[in-house]
């Protein structure tokens, strides 16, 4: 379906931004999401359409995710003479909040106020899960196999309660995910001297755990929705005769994973997933992370489960488990303290014959984390998009000729707990410019090829990883942007963000 629309409306929004929105926004929110579109005559007289699409999602979002979250979700677009129009943004068709599109016109190129919150700031740690932390340092069994069992240990609840969520056999509490990352090569094999094939663009922890181990990371390019570029995995997986692929889904951002799966079976490789930024993503209606033998996530900070610092091991392998549980820090036969314990010969055949990097998680960690856990899917997923579609929106409608919002395919679920975005149709010193006016409007943006981020391979050759070129990486990435949406924000600072991002963009290219 196509619409006509007058030349003053193109400037901030076309019709295929619009459904291409709609379509993030119906993978997340599931059947029948809606745009409304509102129109004003010349005299004044009010029509509107609604467009309705079928939802590509066939489980419902209702029962999987609970009652409260939102499963429509209306995306702004223009009709006809932009001055006369309402542009429909909202979660809800009852409570749709009107923004006149010639506000929208002329807050693109007026400077917004600064921005003045603190984007620092973390996800409080729940009430329930701070008064259980209390409880168990007054206990004095704080150390990770200090408890009496599995029914007392609150890293074992959190282990079973988390293997649950993300409907897997076994997950193993670590402290962080670089060490989930390091545990899981070596349960799988790698060695010194091999090669591991992995991301050009994600974080530094993938790298430097392959560099740990003594292997050789082999750097696959990334494409302009930060996913990594297929071509090239399978060209590289052929070039380097790699036993392992170790692949991030860098800021939830997710390729075809049944392309992967065929790869790695083609050239027999063992594919490890770092879901740090994949918790609550789903593909094809599951939890992210089940395609590999073994899955790592995290559960720092800045993440959607916050537990300062922490991560989880999960995997669906006997052997594999029982590897990680003694690696992870099991000691003796401390293995009856895991709630979910791998085949008892098992954990005796590697009682002693694998290495402790005594790296499990403690008992105050887990006590803090498990009500984020509990209330992930319940309560805080729909939150997280609905910021993220009311940031997106604003911006592709002042500055959607100069934004692109990256997405993942179609049978994707996002979180959006990150905006990511690239400029286009920009020079290198309006890129600049651009970093220079979001500093000075109070949004800090992580820039990717900055030459301290810790995201750029570039980088990385400082402490050893060998040198790739990555020509298509370094494109997407010079021109693209990373920031944290803090939980603790009210809604209508996503707008004041989203706006600041489209008036320093405008303003780069001299348009106001």
């Amino acid at each position: 379906m196509s619409f006509k629309t007058s030349h003053s409306c193109t400037e901030f929004v076309t019709v295929k931004r619009a459904l291409a929105s709609l379509d993030r926004a119906r993978g997340s929110f599931g059947r029948n999401t809606k745009i409304k579109l509102i129109n004003h005559s010349s005299k004044n007289r009010r029509s509107s359409v609604a467009l309705e699409r079928p939802s590509r999602v066939e489980s419902s979002l209702k029962t999987e995710r609970g009652d409260s979250v939102l499963r429509k979700y209306a995306i702004a677009d223009v009709l006809g003479n932009a001055h006369d129009s309402d542009v429909v943004v909202g979660t809800d068709p009852k409570q749709w909040s009107l923004i006149e599109s010639s506000t929208v016109r002329k807050a693109a190129y007026v400077e917004p106020k600064r921005f003045e919150k603190d984007f620092s700031k973390p996800m409080a740690i729940p009430r329930e899960g701070i008064e259980a932390a209390v409880k168990v340092m007054e206990s004095g069994r704080v150390f990770r196999y200090c408890t009496t069992s599995a029914e007392t240990s609150e890293v074992a609840k959190a282990e079973d309660e988390f293997a649950s969520m993300v409907g897997q056999k076994y997950a193993f509490g670590v402290n962080s995910c670089s060490s989930a990352i390091f545990i899981a090569m070596l349960a799988v094999g790698v060695e010194h001297g091999d090669k591991v094939l992995t991301n050009g663009f994600t974080f530094t922890a993938l790298p430097s755990s392959i560099l740990r181990i003594g292997a050789e990371p082999v750097l696959v390019e990334c494409t302009e929705n930060f996913t990594m570029d297929l071509d090239d995995l399978d060209k590289k997986a052929s070039e380097s005769k790699a036993k392992v692929l170790l692949m991030s889904h860098m800021r939830g951002k997710v390729c075809d994973m049944d392309k992967v799966v065929e790869i790695c079976e083609k050239y027999s490789m063992k594919l490890i997933e770092d879901c740090a930024h994949g918790c609550g993503v789903r593909y094809k209606g599951r939890q992210l992370g089940y395609h590999g033998v073994v899955t790592c996530y995290s559960t720092q900070s800045d993440k959607v489960i916050n537990s300062g610092e922490g991560g989880f091991i999960t995997t669906d392998d006997d052997d594999i488990a029982a590897r990680c549980l003694y690696m992870s820090g099991c000691y003796e036969r401390r293995y009856n303290k895991h709630a979910r314990m791998p085949p008892q010969d098992l954990c005796e055949k590697y009682m002693l014959t694998m290495p402790n990097l005594s790296s499990r998680m403690n008992e105050v960690t887990a006590a803090m984390m498990r009500p984020l856990i509990a209330n992930l899917y319940s309560e805080r997923l729909g939150n997280y998009m609905k910021r993220w579609l009311l940031i997106t929106s604003t911006i592709e409608l002042m500055a959607g000729e100069y934004v692109n919002v990256p997405t993942s395919g179609e049978n994707v679920e996002d979180v959006g707990d990150h905006l990511n975005f690239t400029l286009q149709n920009v020079t290198e010193q309006e890129n600049a410019k651009f970093r220079e006016i979001t500093t000075e409007l109070g949004v800090p943006l992580g820039w990717f090829t900055s030459s301290v981020n810790a995201r750029f391979h570039k980088n990385w050759r400082k402490y050893g990883t060998p040198r790739y070129d990555l020509p298509k990486t370094d494109k997407v990435l010079e021109f693209s942007y990373d920031m944290k949406m803090p939980p603790d924000f009210e809604i209508e600072d996503f707008q004041h963000i989203g706006h600041v991002i489209a008036y320093a963009v405008n303003k780069a290219k001299g348009l106001c």
